[in-house]
């Protein structure tokens, strides 16, 4: 099975080479990987495209190395799948490395499917000083599907698999199409383009599983009040646009929106912030967020269609 691994960026030239030299050591430590890296540079300003060239002189492995103009994680990953030569597609971040026998489980894990399945894994923090944000470390397998009448009401919100994580055979992109590009890091909707894809593969009868024995290391940065309060309003925000999108269309996905009301109703009667208050962020600010997701969705929609028309 070829392998591609995307990694798209945007002005984290910083970055960048233990993030590739990571993925360099997975597949040397996969002698029997058929693999490429595709890089796709979102329109950096920096040393992005210096270092990209440098950095894939004379690798034993293709590269390809791709500018998208358009600005936008899911602008950026679908240059990448389009691309791409692999049967099973890997995505992951420029902040990330990968453990290096990442592929060799990843491989395993493919060899045994029966049918397509989508799949991310476990994400541990690289420095640990950076806060438990963008990680899951959970040691135990999980699956969502149909015959699983709790999946319905336990994908949206990012629980399941996460965008630095992720990966699918060929045959689930060409069944779902490409990502939503009204969402995603880089657009007025900062995130939600891999749990919209999760939820849409879900729909469509695939399964969806994590696996805690593919790992990553997240080397995020984040460290203050601040930086939390302000990632977790960018997750709030895009909760609130995948609301929009499958409310009317499949309700029952949407349950956390009437949990978050409630909450905040609580949390007015109580007088205090009981959802995260080391960052600074309430049940009632959650509850806002996710209604300005909706409308930044619905904004976004109204303006594409006017475009299309």
């Amino acid at each position: 099975m070829k392998l591609s691994i995307i990694v798209c960026t945007f002005n984290r030239a910083y970055a960048l080479t233990p993030c590739l030299d990571s993925l360099s050591d997975a597949i040397a430590n996969t002698p029997s990987a058929d693999a490429e890296i595709v890089i796709v540079d979102n329109a950096s300003s920096d040393s992005t495209a210096e270092l990209l060239n440098e950095w894939s002189f004379q690798r034993p492995f293709p590269v390809q190395i791709l500018y998208e103009a358009k600005k936008g994680l899911a602008s950026a990953r679908n240059c990448g799948i389009r691309a791409a030569k692999g049967d099973i597609i890997v995505f992951t971040d420029d902040d990330c490395r990968m453990d290096k026998d990442y592929i060799n489980d990843l491989y395993r894990h493919y060899a045994q499917d029966k049918e397509p399945v989508m799949r991310g894994g476990r994400i541990e923090l690289g420095d640990k000083t950076d806060l438990p944000l963008t990680i899951k470390t959970d040691r135990t397998p999980m699956r969502w599907d149909h015959s699983t009448p709790s999946s319905k009401y336990a994908l949206m919100g990012g629980e399941a698999i996460c965008g630095c994580n992720m990966a699918m055979p060929r045959t689930v992109i060409d069944r779902l199409g490409v990502f939503d590009e009204r969402l995603g890091a880089g657009t007025s909707i900062p995130g939600g383009e891999n749990t919209d894809y999760y939820v849409r593969a879900y729909l469509a009868g695939i399964a969806v599983e994590y696996v805690p024995d593919m790992l990553i290391h997240h080397w995020h940065g984040r460290k203050s009040t601040k930086d939390a309060h302000k990632l977790v309003t960018n997750y709030t925000i895009s909760n609130g646009a995948l609301y929009a999108k499958y409310l009317f269309k499949t309700p029952h996905l949407c349950r956390g929106l009437y949990w978050d009301a409630r909450n905040c109703f609580k949390e007015l009667l109580k007088g205090q912030n009981s959802y995260l208050p080391d960052w600074n962020f309430s049940f009632c600010d959650k509850f806002v967020y996710v209604l300005k997701g909706m409308l930044k969705f619905a904004l976004v929609s109204i303006t594409k269609n006017n475009a299309n028309d």
